[in-house]
């Protein structure tokens, strides 16, 4: 068992970015710690600024300046057009799932979160309320003894119970390791162990080993988001297929809250993959966020249920060539 184991993370796309700065903006203009936030970045900036002035290597520090701001831009907008590239790279991980048809998938990261309370009693009920499944990328860790870094025993069986009714409720599991450690810096071995121990909880979870791997899909997310070819090639082995996201509000972040369901409801598109974590303050960015993401048609799903629709609008795509 688990616990036996021995102690071992400008078109329509202008549209939208000028959509999301200007629901940031209104959001930041509600907060006073927001707006003193964004005071101290003005301040940041304008000194940047005058270094480089003032600076006789203009050129070189303006010209740093801007690829920091442009990258800066790329990473927290995600936007379509820089993926291309990035897929091309390694074609194996999964960023998007395009579709035509309003759908999109809504992934949520450290479940249960394990070094804070987690908010996963109150994320399910934030989701059933919004009648939205979701793909909860499970962190295994939870269920070993707390010698070994896990939990206590009424709390690990609070959590197991919690993930049942998850699995019950129509959402599905991921595999997302077992502690929150970059899986990218493990040691082979350790990888290894990690990623088969959580495997093995989520064997147990869908009742077996046959329901589990009758699955079309199983999915792994790496904790930290980096992966080596060594991480690739294990998950694959597995029948897992990794992926990513291509909207994530950076929502680890306490201070991030504040924006996190504006960059939601305005960056979620179809096909895209949306990304939060379990945190305390996840429940009420999802209440926020879940609303307004579908006022605007877009349904939200689990990424089995974005790939199936993706597959099936290639199969009748493939008819009609036909």
């Amino acid at each position: 068992t688990l616990l036996e184991q021995p102690c071992l993370h400008a078109g329509p796309r202008a549209h939208t970015a000028m959509n999301t700065t200007k629901g940031i903006a209104r959001a930041v203009a509600r907060s006073p710690w927001a707006l003193a936030r964004v005071a101290c970045g003005v301040a940041v900036v304008a000194f940047l600024v005058y270094y480089i002035l003032t600076n006789q290597t203009l050129l070189d520090d303006s010209a740093l300046l801007t690829l920091v701001l442009v990258l800066a831009f790329i990473v927290y907008f995600q936007h379509d057009w820089a993926l291309p590239a990035i897929e091309k790279l390694q074609p194996e991980v999964v960023w998007r799932i395009p579709v035509r048809e309003q759908l999109a998938a809504l992934t949520i990261d450290d479940i249960p979160q394990l070094q804070k309370p987690s908010a996963l009693e109150e994320i399910l009920d934030v989701l059933k309320e919004n009648k939205v499944k979701a793909t909860l990328m499970t962190m295994s860790g939870f269920n070993v003894s707390e010698e070994c870094g896990g939990m206590e025993p009424a709390e690990r069986q609070r959590y197991l119970d919690l993930l049942k009714r998850a699995v019950a409720e129509g959402h599905e599991l991921g595999n997302h390791m077992k502690f929150d450690r970059p899986a990218v810096a493990m040691l082979n071995h350790e990888f290894d162990e990690a990623f088969e121990h959580c495997d093995e909880l989520l064997v147990g979870l869908a009742g077996g080993k046959a329901p589990w791997l009758s699955r079309p899909r199983r999915w792994f997310r790496p904790a930290s988001a980096l992966w080596s070819s060594h991480i690739l090639e294990a998950a694959r082995k597995k029948g897992y297929t990794t992926v990513l996201t291509n909207c994530y509000p950076h929502d680890v972040a306490a201070p991030s809250r504040f924006l996190n369901h504006v960059y939601l409801a305005h960056r979620a598109r179809p096909g895209a993959v949306l990304l939060v974590h379990d945190r305390w303050h996840t429940p009420a960015t999802l209440a926020k966020a879940l609303p307004a993401i579908a006022k605007k048609g877009l349904k939200l799903c689990t990424l089995s249920e974005l790939q199936a629709a993706a597959d099936s609008e290639k199969a009748q795509d493939a008819k009609k060539s036909d």
